[in-house]
């Protein structure tokens, strides 16, 4: 870190001020990468909810068993898009026919087009599958400016820039590549210590909430101050307030009247709902010492809540975080309990994490080693994301970094600070 110290008259003289510290710092990351391979998703757990789908047009019985075409509750819209493309080249191909086989094969033809006009909606919102990249070069240099000066009252108002520049590549997020910088300086946040009377930052949209950080995207302003042993943060955001927009993800409904297949037997009956967060205008923590460890509580305008500890027994470190965020609880939905453990076996650390929510991934395993410059970590969990990177130090700062997932997300480079 570079610390320089200004001294100017008319800082002085306008604010009072005996002297600015201005500090910078910053990384530097270089390599080869790729990005992995991308699963198909289907917007909003998109399902379509029918017993069954029966185009059975009862005009010639030549074409009844032909068009009787059940179709499982369940399906997505991907595979029912798939089954009408095929079964449509089919019934076209007879409409070409003699006249009441044609006629029938007209009106299969007009119901299957109604059903993929209603479908349209549900396969636009999925999202398709990405194939594993190839390997391409990353640089990019990151730099931190800050600033402060000290007021004759012994208040200290600080603020800090960053300086991004290149191509990156981001391993530990699972993010891959971002992309080159056109303008890569940013205004990162203004804060004011007030010493006792705690300290206020300042970041316009980019103060997590204290909560749930995917709320309202973020937050705007950020108070925290230490009364005793007791920790305090509350998160603001100043902008409208718009209570109760909290949605959960829903699947499309679309029903069939029965009977005859045709344009108005198929009803849209509702469309996919995208979740959106909840609206919080407010959240606060409190966070205090207990029996070796800590503990904390935090909640938030729209009810949700959180609280755990985590401390040390014989060697073994325990932690229990338990939260029911602000869409589930409007929704009645089950907490979010999480019980993780933690062993060292001297340059060795083991760690297992449990957690309550019946989602495929309820538990995880890990394990991290560090001695003389290197260090590994694996992890895997049970719906076998498994993870493992490392590096090794080069000295004066720098190191070569690498790792591999379960994507076939892969990276090799060096990495320095300054």
């Amino acid at each position: 870190m570079k610390n320089i110290l200004l001294t100017t008259t008319s800082l002085v003289m306008a604010a009072g001020v005996a002297n600015a510290e201005v500090s910078w710092s910053g990384t530097a990351t270089a390599g080869m990468a790729r990005s992995g391979k991308v699963a198909g998703v289907t917007a909003g757990g998109t399902t379509v909810n029918l017993d069954s789908i029966i185009l059975d047009v009862n005009v010639a019985v030549e074409l009844a068993d032909e068009y009787t075409l059940d179709l499982a509750s369940g399906s997505t819209a991907a595979e029912i898009a798939a089954f009408i493309a095929t079964h449509r080249a089919y019934a076209v191909a007879g409409a070409a026919g003699t006249a009441n086989v044609a006629t029938s094969h007209a009106k299969v033809v007009t119901a299957l087009d109604a059903v993929s006009a209603n479908l349209a909606a549900l396969t636009s919102l999925d999202t398709a599958a990405v194939a594993t990249g190839d390997f391409e070069t990353y640089s990019e240099v990151n730099a931190t400016v800050s600033g402060s000066v000290t007021t004759d009252t012994g208040v200290v108002i600080s603020a800090s820039m960053s300086v991004d520049a290149g191509t990156g590549y981001d391993f530990a997020d699972d993010d891959g590549f971002d992309a080159a910088k056109t303008n890569g300086v940013a205004l990162d946040n203004v804060s004011i210590d007030m010493g006792t009377m705690g300290k206020i930052t300042i970041d316009q949209n980019a103060v997590t909430h204290l909560v749930d950080g995917d709320d309202d995207a973020s937050a705007d302003v950020l108070y925290t101050n230490t009364l005793g042993s007791l920790t305090f943060s509350g998160a603001m955001d100043l902008s409208t307030d718009v209570d109760d927009n909290a949605v959960k993800a829903a699947a499309a409904v679309i029903t069939h009247s029965g009977g005859v297949a045709s344009a108005a037997s198929f009803t849209l009956t509702s469309a996919a709902v995208a979740a959106v967060a909840a609206d919080v205008q407010w959240s606060a923590k409190v966070s205090m010492p207990v029996s070796g460890g800590t503990a904390y509580v935090a909640m938030d305008e729209e009810g949700g809540n959180a609280f755990g500890a985590s401390t040390s027994l014989s060697g073994v470190g325990i932690s229990f975080d338990s939260k029911l965020e602000a869409l589930e609880e409007g929704l009645s939905m089950d907490r979010s309990n999480t019980v993780g453990l933690t062993y060292a076996l001297g340059s060795t650390t083991l760690g297992a994490t449990w957690n309550s929510i019946e989602d495929g991934d309820q538990w995880g395993i890990s394990a991290a080693y560090a001695a003389d410059g290197l260090t590994i970590s694996a992890s895997t969990d049970e719906g076998s994301d498994w993870s493992v990177s490392g590096s090794m130090a080069l000295g004066g700062g720098a190191s070569v970094v690498g790792g591999v997932n379960y994507t076939e997300d892969a990276y090799l480079g060096v990495s320095f600070a300054f």
